[in-house]
């Protein structure tokens, strides 16, 4: 199974918009009420507004044999709107791939840190991403009916930078507990990513 990202385009709007209404009514069905759901979801039946919206923002989507199974955006103040895996896919490193080109369109962009507003239901995948919370949302509302979610941002480290930090520890550890066993340390490797916070994984 392999995962392909693709940037959005307007034949596009009916297969996000089904992944929008998945995620929400499945995903996030453990998380809040009917209630909250209906009015989450209100609005995305209407595919040329939703098209619109898709196309204001920089917004890509992941397919796996051809089918569209999850989209992300980034707005132009530098945010993360959007990020929904329909339910099927989920845990399957879709959302993973999604925020990693967002985050590197937002590095190229030439922005240090990303933000976003995370549901209850997509905190934890977020925070697994790197992403860290700012503030609870309490009285969020969509169309009238709360639906509490929370701040959140990510910042982006320059991975030269970031390198350079690493070896750094590396060195400064040496120094200190020499007669500790010595692991070949090497940049790109699992253990490298796993002890950079910063990174966007």
């Amino acid at each position: 199974m392999k995962v392909q990202v693709r940037r959005y385009r307007s034949c596009d709007a009916q297969a996000t918009a089904d992944v929008f209404r998945a995620a929400v009514l499945r995903t996030a069905a453990h998380y809040y009420s009917s209630a909250q759901l209906e009015a989450w979801i209100s609005g995305s039946e209407d595919l040329a507004g939703w098209d619109q919206r898709r196309s204001a923002a920089w917004t890509v989507v992941a397919e796996i044999d051809g089918r569209v199974v999850g989209f992300a955006d980034l707005t132009a103040e530098g945010v993360l709107d959007m990020l929904f895996v329909h339910p099927d896919r989920g845990r399957q490193g879709v959302g993973r791939a999604l925020v990693e080109v967002v985050l590197g369109k937002a590095r190229r962009r030439g922005l240090q840190r990303v933000r976003t507003r995370a549901s209850r239901a997509g905190r934890p995948a977020f925070a697994r991403l790197g992403f860290v919370v700012d503030a609870i949302n309490l009285d969020n509302t969509i169309r009238g009916v709360r639906v509490p979610n929370f701040d959140m941002h990510i910042v982006l480290a320059d991975p030269r930078a970031a390198g350079q930090r690493g070896w750094d520890r590396l060195r400064h550890s040496r120094l200190n507990y020499g007669s500790q066993p010595r692991h070949r340390y090497r940049p790109g490797g699992s253990g490298y990513e796993r002890g950079l916070a910063a990174r966007e994984r």
